[in-house]
């Protein structure tokens, strides 16, 4: 409505066709109270659950949530891709960039709605990648029962996400920028190391 008032509505429609742009609909009276009550999913909460949950699994199983939180990627995508990464490494990264390319495996991770199309890593992330378990989410999130705790994988990406954001990172940057990634992935380090 926005455009409208200001005029230019024409040109958002353009805009919304020509990068295809779609938006879901979520419950708005959910949305607004997870966002004011926070449902003890407060950032803080959030990172103590990563490492709480890091320390008690084995490192093979608990680099893959480290890897996740590093790679803003689905939890079920993190681990495809970490098997995708420990098959067909030439495939899969390209070094010149530090990126790796999911855009090449359109069945996995190019959805009608969720699309990843690139990780920005880094060598350290490499080397995470390499000691992973080679597992699927369902044996990771077993894992994680036998252990007696919480599966809450979608942390990763939620700690990802706001730690581009409280580092001033726009959120649409934070969704298709390549470098804004790369230049932040310090910042995830030091918060679980």
């Amino acid at each position: 409505m926005l455009s409208k008032y200001l005029g230019c509505y024409d040109q958002w429609k353009k805009i919304i066709q020509r990068y295809q742009l779609k938006w879901s609909y979520k419950d708005n009276t959910k949305v607004f109270n997870d966002i004011i009550a926070n449902n003890g999913n407060s950032y803080n909460s959030m990172v103590e659950w990563l490492k709480n949950t890091y320390s008690k699994l084995s490192k093979h199983y608990g680099n893959i949530l480290l890897y996740n939180t590093l790679t803003g990627l689905r939890p079920d995508e993190a681990c495809k891709s970490i098997i995708l990464f420990q098959k067909e490494i030439d495939n899969n990264l390209r070094k010149d960039l530090m990126v790796l390319e999911h855009f090449k495996y359109p069945d996995i991770f190019l959805r009608r709605t969720k699309k990843a199309y690139i990780s920005v890593i880094t060598d350290s992330i490499l080397e995470l990648a390499k000691q992973c378990s080679n597992c699927g989410y369902n044996a990771l999130r077993l894992a994680v029962k036998r252990k007696g705790l919480e599966m809450s994988m979608a942390f990763c990406r939620k700690i990802f996400a706001t730690c581009l954001r409280n580092n001033g990172i726009g959120q649409e940057v934070i969704d298709l920028s390549l470098n804004s990634r790369k230049a932040i992935l310090h910042c995830l380090f030091s918060l679980l190391y």
